[in-house]
């Protein structure tokens, strides 16, 4: 439960800081307010869905979004009503530790972190981590968007979402591996993908975590302009952050071997689907809501299911998508039938299984198109070809609905037409390289069917 006062929730909109969404200030949108509900490693109860569900029913419009941050999001949320829904989701148990505590609830773990006997269970350091970040007060002047992954390992896991701070284990099977580090972006994967700065024990990873905050904080103390880790390197560069750390922690953290360290690439589509847990006896069954999109019918009809299969439990994934957990192995092909029943899909075959989008120009002022219809539109030409890659439907070129590139990236420029991207390596665009400029949703289906069909370069 939330150990917050009375006082925060009597707090009005205009007095809470900062302009990213959070509990406790609502951004404002075309179709109303957005309030981000923050997760703790995306677990979510059935009864606090059954609060959100309901929430959001009474106070917004009904949306309610999954976030790349495995964090839901309820829209439509009238003026009159903020208040109101705050203290609802307080009472829910959905708020911080402390009344300044929301904005830095973005650590990331797996969503099957600590299921796997055989790999390091990063779920202890990366709670406690939580907790410093809510409870001390200088780490409350982070950004909202100041981001840490907490890596385990794991074969389901996204480590292409840039954080300021990650986290890797070099021998994830290892009870107690040393942690590879690495600041402003991912753990390496690639051949040609930064390597990390240095490596720390599991007893020592908390310290390292917050000697790196305490540098960065007297560093921006003195540039306020800045809010990130990469504005700082670009500033000073790595060796002076890694000099500062050896300074304050009292051990060396290079390590000569970290250059040729490359994290597993995990399983692709890994979420979706059944994968069985470590104990061998239950699994995790997982499946995508269109467009990573709920509404208060769903959201309860998914609680049951989590009442009825996974012990009353879910979780959302930075795939925008619901993992039920502790699913018996003997069930878990009838839950995998229930999502489906509601309109989930888990065969990633199936363009709805992996397909993103932005609110589109429904909710939101900035977007050139409506993504979320079009979104559907191209997934109905696009249903039966045998191979469709992940799509992103993004209304603007802010990219709000993901991070990094995607394999096929469609960006409006006006009502019901779009540029396309292909994924590539580098560049020329943030989304990759362009495939075709403004087409419509019919001509950018005939063009992903042709490449996929043709074993073209959609990869590249």
């Amino acid at each position: 439960m939330s150990q917050l006062t009375t006082n925060t929730q009597q707090s009005t909109v205009e007095e809470r800081r900062s302009a990213c969404p959070g509990l406790f200030r609502m951004a404002k949108a075309r179709d109303g307010a957005i309030c981000r509900v923050k997760l703790t490693f995306g677990d979510l109860s059935a009864d606090q869905a059954r609060q959100i569900a309901d929430a959001a029913h009474r106070f917004g419009n009904g949306a309610i979004e999954i976030t790349n941050r495995a964090n839901l999001q309820v829209r439509g949320v009238r003026p009159e009503t903020e208040n109101a829904l705050i203290a609802t989701l307080l009472k829910a148990g959905l708020g911080p530790l402390t009344d300044r505590g929301d904005d830095v609830r973005n650590v990331m773990v797996s969503p099957v972190a600590g299921a796997d006997s055989d790999r390091v269970d990063v779920r202890p350091l990366a709670t406690r981590l939580l907790e410093a970040l809510q409870t001390n007060f200088p780490y409350q002047s982070l950004s909202p968007k100041f981001s840490i992954l907490i890596d385990g390992g794991e074969s389901v896991a996204t480590v292409d979402h840039p954080h300021d701070l990650w986290l890797s284990p070099i021998d994830p099977q290892n009870s107690a591996p040393r942690f590879a580090f690495g600041i402003a972006g991912v753990p390496p994967t690639r051949a040609d993908d930064q390597s990390g700065l240095g490596t720390v024990t599991p007893g020592e990873a908390l310290n390292l975590i917050t000697a790196i905050l305490d540098v960065f904080i007297e560093w921006n103390q003195r540039h306020p302009e800045a809010s990130r880790l990469r504005h700082m390197i670009a500033d000073t560069g790595a060796e002076y952050l890694v000099e500062q750390l050896e300074q304050r922690i009292g051990f060396p953290v290079r390590s000569d071997g970290l250059v040729n360290w490359r994290r597993a690439m995990p399983r692709s589509n890994g979420h979706l689907g059944i994968s069985p847990e470590g104990n061998g006896s239950n699994c995790f069954v997982g499946a995508m809501p269109p467009l990573g999109r709920l509404d208060p019918v769903l959201l309860r009809l998914l609680a049951e299911l989590a009442d009825k299969h996974s012990n009353g439990k879910f979780r959302l994934t930075p795939w925008q998508s619901v993992l039920l957990p502790e699913v018996s192995i003997d069930n878990a092909p009838s839950t995998l039938a229930d999502l489906e029943a509601l309109g989930l899909s888990a065969n990633p075959p199936h363009p709805l299984a992996t397909m993103i989008s932005c609110a589109g120009s429904a909710g939101c002022g900035s977007a050139l198109a409506a993504t979320q219809a079009d979104g559907l539109k191209l997934a109905a030409l696009l249903h039966g070809k045998p191979i469709v890659p992940q799509i992103h439907m993004s209304g603007c070129s802010k990219s709000c609905a993901s991070p990094s590139a995607k394999p096929v990236t469609l960006v409006a420029i006006a009502p019901g037409h779009y540029d396309i991207f292909l994924q590539a390596t580098n560049g020329p665009s943030r989304f990759g390289k362009l495939l075709a400029a403004n087409v419509t949703i019919e001509e950018a289906a005939e063009l992903i069917g042709l490449k996929s069909g043709s074993g073209g370069p959609l990869y590249a």
